[in-house]
């Protein structure tokens, strides 16, 4: 039986503080905090209250236990979700956030909601996987040395880098490739929705930290996200079979905050059966041609640098280039 979960110590300098979970209706004050988030560590991540609202209701996320809000004067100053995945194997993973204001930092918030982070991370990972090793994973913005102090303070050390990848498309840009074996390439379409999910399960089964998407959490974060873009996204077919994908997005608050149509490469796989073929290849520079006669500005996407299957390269190849670095920190639970 695990112990309950239970609100952190405060100092008595903080009493004025109030935790409780967040809802719906906190996504507001939620993006109030994501924006001076933003402007004092610029990561060029930029949300919306309607972004957040979304990931509140995320099929994996139970908010009344696994988020919590810190408000102090009626100002939301930090934040904590976690998230368990719901499969495992050889490993349990749960994956964990948080921010506080940048004008609340230095009073102990990040150290306690790090704290509640583990706690209920724990506690999710021994209700469910007891019998198997568990992990809290969290990626952290390289340039915040403080951030990252703090994790590993908590026993979090760095395990895996990855990318944000940009490349321009307000240049010529290069015509389409064709993959070879006479596979198509051709728009994604709703009758291949579920046959989509279940190649990138199969694309990305082996890639480190990779759990599989049900199709409740496939529509969430993929196909039914308010981002995704299915005029930006591609097939490749052999037959009737999907030997390859990409699915784009293009985030709303991004442009109104750049004033720039960016095209996000959510998601960019090949079956391991049609790998060598020109698959991802063309894909790619498909998407790419498409959203620069739709008006996108640039392109975007994120990668990891040890991704076996030659993604960095492949990235580098058609342009893009590295903007900012992340890394992924892990600690056992």
């Amino acid at each position: 039986m695990c112990p309950p979960l239970v609100a952190p110590m405060v100092p008595s300098m903080q009493t004025t503080q109030a935790w409780r979970p967040l809802s719906l209706d906190d996504a507001p004050a939620l993006a109030e905090l994501f924006a001076a988030v933003e402007a004092a560590d610029a990561t060029e991540e930029h949300y919306d209250a309607e972004d957040l609202a979304e990931d509140l209701g995320d099929p994996l996320l139970e908010p009344a236990h696994d988020s919590v809000g810190v408000w102090s004067g009626g100002e939301l100053i930090g934040y904590a979700k976690t998230l368990a995945m719901p499969d495992a194997t050889d490993v349990h993973r749960v994956y964990v956030e948080g921010a506080v204001r940048p004008d609340a930092r230095g009073r102990g918030v990040g150290t306690d909601l790090v704290n509640w982070q583990v706690t209920r991370a724990t506690q999710l990972h021994r209700e469910r996987f007891p019998d198997l090793p568990g992990e809290a994973h969290i990626p952290l913005h390289a340039p915040n040395t403080a951030k990252r102090h703090l994790y590993q303070q908590a026993g979090f050390e760095a395990r895996r880098w990855y990318f944000d990848m940009r490349r321009p498309l307000d240049g010529d840009i290069a015509p389409a490739t064709a993959p070879s074996g006479g596979l198509r390439v051709v728009p994604f379409t709703e009758a291949y929705d579920e046959a989509t999910r279940l190649a990138h399960n199969e694309a990305f089964r082996e890639h480190w930290g990779h759990t599989p998407d049900s199709p409740e959490r496939w529509r969430h974060g993929s196909t039914g996200a308010r981002s995704f873009r299915p005029g930006l996204s591609f097939l490749a077919l052999d037959g009737d079979e999907v030997a390859g994908y990409v699915m784009s997005h293009e985030y709303e608050a991004e442009t109104a905050m750049t004033g720039v149509r960016e095209c996000w490469i959510h998601r960019l796989g090949t079956r391991p059966a049609w790998r060598g073929t020109g698959v991802a290849t063309a894909l790619l520079t498909t998407a790419l041609r498409t959203a620069h006669d739709q008006g996108c500005r640039s392109a975007g996407l994120s990668v990891d640098t040890a991704n076996a299957t030659g993604a960095l390269s492949l990235y580098e190849r058609c342009g893009f280039r590295t903007g900012h670095t992340w890394i992924g920190y892990v600690r056992p639970l």
